[in-house]
């Protein structure tokens, strides 16, 4: 057992080196040196080792032999694992979703929709930042917390697949039709309609993706 106080430490160098790694101020490879962090955090090495280690048990860092450890980079097979495990978890939690999502519940969806249509004339970046805030919407709603969570740590891992996803304005207008889609059914509680709309959708963007990266006959 820790004493409390270190604990403290831990959870914010982890939260600090999570919000670095997710906003791209530190790149995939980027060696993750305890002595460093320590030095640049102003704390001991200890509490930097563990929340490395927490990293690597939430997917956003890597082990090497030789290098230790270092911000994950994603491949293209790795991104297609990330959404074979998303299918099978969202579209049961849009399912779940219409039948226990609130009015503010839907009104907040319906405000991600406008603003992602409007970020779909070619603002890649900003789509899938809402991207990733209309699907937590739907699984933090769905009812199941051990869903929601395993979901938001499938989220984090994604925002690690940015160079390899689609961004070309036809990908952007066909996704927001089909959150269009998937929100029409969450309103109207037809739980078998939004599960089939979340599957169909997040099905055909991990197509698209393979299709950009496969090589070309």
């Amino acid at each position: 057992m820790q004493p409390i106080a270190s604990a403290r430490v831990v959870d914010v160098v982890r939260d600090q080196l999570r919000s670095a790694i997710l906003a791209g101020e530190l790149a995939p490879g980027s060696r993750l040196s305890v002595p460093e962090l320590a030095r640049q955090l102003g704390v001991s090495r200890s509490p930097v080792r563990e929340a490395v280690l927490l990293l690597v048990g939430e997917g956003l860092a890597v082990e090497q032999s030789r290098r230790g450890v270092e911000v994950a980079r994603l491949e293209l097979s790795d991104v297609l694992e990330l959404y074979e495990l998303r299918i099978a978890l969202e579209s049961v939690a849009a399912r779940s979703a219409a039948e226990r999502m609130s009015g503010s519940d839907l009104a907040a969806l319906r405000g991600v929709l406008d603003a992602q249509g409007a970020a779909a004339v070619g603002d890649a970046s900003s789509f899938r930042e809402l991207d990733l805030r209309f699907h937590e919407i739907v699984t933090q709603t769905c009812g199941n917390a051990r869903l929601a969570r395993h979901a938001a740590m499938l989220a984090r891992e994604m925002r690690l697949a940015r160079p390899l996803m689609v961004g070309e304005p036809w990908h952007l207008r066909q996704s927001h039709e089909e959150h269009r889609t998937i929100e029409r059914a969450l309103r109207q509680r037809d739980g078998p309609a939004a599960e089939n709309a979340m599957r169909e959708h997040l099905s055909r963007v991990s197509q698209s993706v393979r299709n950009r990266h496969s090589p070309k006959p």
